[in-house]
């Protein structure tokens, strides 16, 4: 019962948030190229990742003094993961060290970023290390769940 409670909650959400991502057009098939591994040139990590593209939800949870955030939830796009980390798609520019929360359909995870690269205007390829990951429940919506310690 729960997990239907979460992913109506889920696609509520995801119908009214304004997507502001402006994909660029030579990335027309992003959607359609997932679930194979993504191999980058010169790409040092230890863990494989696996392109996994699909929309979801995103909270700021901890911000860098300098730029506060809204508590607004941002929709994004997913790009990769890995058993550490994830790679992920925003509309706003992200600095290294800040917190976010993404409410996927088959769970959620809290994140630190590591990296931001600026695609355009309103797209920002984001790199991501796994805090942790959670099982589908309704602490994903809340708009202050516990706090990571790590």
């Amino acid at each position: 019962m729960l997990a239907v409670d979460y992913q109506t909650k889920l696609e509520q959400l995801l119908h009214s948030l304004s997507w502001k991502i402006e994909i660029p057009d030579e990335w027309s098939d992003y959607f359609e190229d997932t679930g194979r591994p993504a191999f980058f040139a010169d790409d040092q990590r230890h863990n494989q990742r696996l392109k996994i593209r699909t929309c979801g939800v995103m909270w700021f949870e901890k911000s860098i003094p300098i730029r506060p955030r809204a508590k607004e939830p941002v929709g994004i796009y997913t790009r990769d993961f890995s058993r550490q980390g994830t790679g992920f798609l925003s509309p706003c520019e992200i600095y290294p060290e800040e917190q976010v929360r993404i409410v996927l359909p088959t769970f959620w995870v809290q994140v630190r970023v590591a990296r931001t690269r600026r695609i355009n205007s309103n797209c920002y390829e984001v790199g991501a290390i796994l805090l942790l990951q959670h099982d589908p429940d309704a602490k994903a919506f809340m708009s202050d769940p516990p706090p990571v310690t790590v």
